[in-house]
């Protein structure tokens, strides 16, 4: 790695940026839930702007007093069945990592690094990739990562102590090599290689200290470092008019996880959210939006939704409801929809192909994201 190569890496280490707090207390079917950071961009310029500059990663965050002891990973080797690369316990809470399709039954394969089987994180077969990710109250002052290896390099040591062995995993057409573990939060964690291929620094500062007064990053969001150049999928979700004003709800998926964009005369609110598995958490999203020129507004809601999910019912607070249909980008599927001021979004409803009920819910957020489990 070059001067300036390294220079740049350290510059991406310390621009991690501002955190988000989850509120303490969860709701209904709620497994997770966190404030969004938003982001409302004015004039004709916003119209340019690309989802990769409203995508926002938060730091790490300080729970000292809970900092657990940090466990080790399964044994060198193939990967335990379901692509587990990792497992232990964290604060009397099982975990484990592991690596697997998270696209929807009969579409590509989509692999990524998932904890208990959600919040996932996509992964490239490019050696030094690595992640870290937070998953709130459950798991409080414990932080989960990850680095993709080449195959030269058998072991990682976290923080100076802790060896982990590299994985094989073998999914998607791709051999993996990669190391998970736990680690305390509240401070830095650094990864040491022995031996590194050329190119290869022998340190990697994966995070820094958290500045004083900081707090948890957003849950289920990874903050992914290094050599990230995987490919992204975009597409739009939904799309019309509103009080005269045209509107659209664009998603982009890749390492910086599901973010989306709600488009509306010349202005831009853009967020990102965790990424779900076909049989894990969804992630309900909302994208507050002003129209000025027109002295209304809305709100935008977008959900990855279950496979099995045909039809998404949204009730509003004046009774009235809108039925939406999922599109699907990159073999996953997607809802938006689009709640007028000054109504509010009272409740959704999944449906399968016959119109029975999967799961519903009242527990909405005004913004930001909420995680449900249907």
């Amino acid at each position: 790695m070059t001067a300036t190569e390294d220079a740049e890496v350290r510059r991406r280490v310390d621009d991690l940026l501002r955190a988000v707090e989850p509120p303490a207390v969860p709701l209904e079917g709620i497994v997770r839930r966190g404030n969004g950071i938003r982001l409302r961009r004015a004039g004709a310029a916003a119209v340019g702007v690309g989802l990769a500059a409203i995508i926002t990663v938060a730091t790490l965050g300080l729970h000292p007093s809970h900092a657990p002891t940090m466990q080790g990973a399964v044994p060198s080797g193939p990967a335990a069945p379901g692509g587990v690369i990792a497992s232990g316990t964290a604060d009397g809470h099982a975990w484990k990592l592991a690596v697997q399709d998270i696209a929807d039954p009969g579409y590509r394969c989509l692999p990524a690094i998932t904890v208990n089987g959600t919040d996932a994180d996509p992964v490239y077969p490019n050696p030094g990739n690595a992640g870290v990710v937070t998953l709130g109250s459950a798991f409080a002052g414990t932080g989960f990562g990850f680095m993709q290896l080449p195959a030269s390099i058998s072991r990682i040591t976290v923080n100076g102590r802790l060896q982990v062995p590299a994985v094989i995993v073998a999914t998607c057409g791709y051999r993996y090599y990669v190391a998970g573990f736990t680690y305390p939060l509240g401070r830095a964690l650094q990864v040491t290689v022995g031996h590194p291929p050329a190119g290869w620094p022998s340190v990697f500062p994966i995070t820094q200290p958290p500045p004083p007064g900081t707090t948890a990053q957003g849950d289920g969001l990874w903050i992914n470092t290094y050599f990230v150049h995987g490919e992204t999928a975009s597409g739009v979700l939904a799309s019309g008019y509103l009080s005269g004003q045209e509107w659209s709800i664009r998603v982009e998926f890749g390492p910086g996880g599901d973010c989306y964009a709600f488009n509306g005369n010349g202005y831009q609110m853009g967020s990102c959210g965790p990424v779900g598995t076909p049989d894990g958490a969804e992630t309900i999203i909302a994208l507050p939006l002003g129209f000025p020129e027109a002295d209304t507004g809305g709100v935008g809601y977008a959900v990855q939704v279950s496979p099995a999910t045909a039809h998404l019912r949204a009730v509003l607070s004046n009774g009235t409801s809108v039925l939406a249909t999922p599109r699907v980008v990159d073999g996953r599927k997607y809802v938006a929809l689009v709640v007028p001021d000054p109504l509010r979004l009272s409740r959704l409803t999944w449906l399968d192909s016959r119109g029975r009920v999967i799961a519903t819910t009242t527990a909405l957020p005004q913004y930001g994201y909420v995680q449900f489990q249907p």
